[in-house]
């Protein structure tokens, strides 16, 4: 009988157990942010801490490169020195200078806040949006050069891709085609097992779902769930 557990940081825990974390080991978790998560891995008896995931913040710090090129309030001779000291910063995170990568965005936009319009702009937003990302988040930064240089994790991007590849076929915001959650759970079932090259009409049938809370996969396939499977 599956026993159910009442808080997400006990959730958390029984899902790292039954993912072979014994009781004496502790993992690291890589997520954005996210502060609910957070309260989960700080609650969590197996979770050593968090890390802010790379990809997000160079996706961030990207946005804010872009934003200059595209910012007619910079002319063309400003705009290599600008984007220069937003990936000076970046790499300061990189290298676990969190602290002095936001100082060095607040510096930058302090300085072109007494350009008329500058606060209209689209650089104003992005690099705003960079600078109270690092303040909010600066607990859990840390230095991604060394621990990349050790063959340490430093972003979940491999984790959401394969997320992605089983479920958004279905669920994606943007699609038209959605699923039922026990809908979802079952096809999810299909498509790791297709992934996994391990899918057969002998794996449909020993496909457990007594422990999800849905019930059981049944019916025959429609010609929809035929094609996710392609």
């Amino acid at each position: 009988m599956h026993k159910e557990v009442t808080s997400a940081a006990a959730r958390l825990d029984q899902f790292l157990s039954r993912n072979g974390v014994a009781s004496d080991e502790r993992v690291t978790v890589i997520s954005d942010d996210a502060s609910e998560f957070g309260k989960t891995v700080e609650g969590s008896q197996l979770a050593r801490g968090r890390i802010l995931d790379w990809f997000h913040i160079a996706m961030k710090f990207r946005a804010a490169e872009r934003s200059v090129f595209g910012s007619k309030m910079i002319d063309s001779m400003e705009r290599e020195s600008v984007e220069t000291e937003i990936i000076h910063a970046k790499w300061l995170v990189w290298h676990g200078k969190g602290r002095k990568a936001l100082e060095r965005i607040k510096a930058l936009d302090s300085q072109l806040l007494a350009r008329q319009g500058y606060e209209f702009n689209t650089l104003w937003w992005n690099l705003n949006t960079v600078s109270n990302y690092l303040e909010k988040n600066a607990g859990t930064l840390v230095n991604y050069g060394a621990r990349y240089r050790k063959g340490l994790p430093i972003s979940s991007s491999i984790a959401e891709s394969a997320v992605n590849q089983v479920v958004s076929c279905r669920m994606a915001k943007k699609r038209q085609m959605r699923s039922t959650d026990e809908g979802a759970h079952c096809m999810a079932q299909v498509r790791v097992a297709v992934l996994n090259g391990e899918f057969s009409p002998r794996r449909i049938s020993t496909f457990k779902t007594a422990d999800s809370g849905y019930g059981k996969c049944t019916g025959p396939m429609d010609a929809t769930d035929r094609a996710v499977m392609q």
